[in-house]
């Protein structure tokens, strides 16, 4: 299968180490200085590159049938994943949907749902503030948990490094009645992605960067839940090809990630 690879930063030699991993024919693009390869007879096309280009790196390929896999957040404005999501082979690389710590709390009842996710200060550019780079990957974990529309969204934000919101702590309530809170960060002193689910049993307690899950039942007691043992962006790859290839279809399409871009947009305005 021809793939045409969009991104050559860190994001895209991750992508395109899992792809040739997985048998791809790999045309790779510097969406900054124009093809680096001839794309001809492309199957499918990866964008690994800048939020603001996304719409314009994956709208033309679309337009003509191709299948694109877009990294997250889809776009930076809802009217630019709107466009997108008006077409149904475009999918959205929302890699933790593929964590196997968070597979393994597949069909939990959530109730109320606690995430924080921190990371060290980089000196890697941003163009995006701390709600579209990392909150929206709980915000989207969320959805998938809870298939309840957004009701209501408070928030905190705060500049403090990047000229944009850098610390974020939001609640946000769902017209199911479910609730999360959510932190995020990306001047933390340490790395953390934490998610807790509560049900009418109990919780789970899930660490998606070391892959652990815990059980407390309503008694109390304590138990191990097993995780599977496999690398989140090479299922997700593997997911996407398979797809392309006529496989299952692809579980995070453009539409499905529009809610979470919504909740997103709603804690921006509020932080604003």
């Amino acid at each position: 299968m021809r793939v045409a690879l969009y991104g050559v930063g860190r994001m895209g030699a991750h992508h395109a180490r899992h792809l040739v991993a997985l048998g791809a024919e790999l045309r790779l693009v510097d969406p900054e200085k124009g093809h680096a390869d001839r794309l001809d007879g492309i199957d499918a096309v990866v964008v690994a590159a800048p939020t603001r280009l996304h719409r314009a790196l994956a709208e033309p390929w679309l337009v003509r049938g191709v299948p694109v896999l877009v990294e997250k957040p889809l776009a930076p404005t809802l009217a630019d994943a709107e466009a997108l999501a008006a077409h149904a082979h475009c999918s959205v690389g929302h890699v933790e949907r593929f964590n196997p710590a968070f597979a393994a709390l597949a069909g939990v009842d959530a109730r109320f749902v606690q995430a924080e996710r921190l990371a060290a200060w980089s000196d890697r550019g941003f163009d995006a503030d701390v709600v579209l780079d990392l909150m929206i990957h709980d915000l989207d974990l969320f959805w998938a948990l809870t298939r309840s529309p957004v009701r209501e969204v408070r928030a905190n934000g705060l500049s403090v490094r990047s000229g944009m919101v850098d610390i974020v702590h939001a609640r946000v309530e769902t017209e199911g009645g479910h609730v999360g809170v959510f932190a995020a960060s990306r001047i933390s002193r340490k790395a953390v992605r934490s998610l807790r689910v509560f049900g009418p049993d109990g919780y789970w307690s899930a660490d998606l960067r070391d892959r652990a899950v815990l059980r407390v039942s309503s008694g109390l007691e304590e138990s191990v839940v097993p995780v599977a043992a496999y690398d989140a962006l090479g299922a997700e790859l593997q997911a996407f090809l398979g797809a392309v290839g006529g496989g299952p279809a692809f579980p995070v399409s453009a539409a499905e990630a529009l809610p979470s871009l919504r909740a997103a947009e709603a804690i921006r305005c509020a932080c604003s």
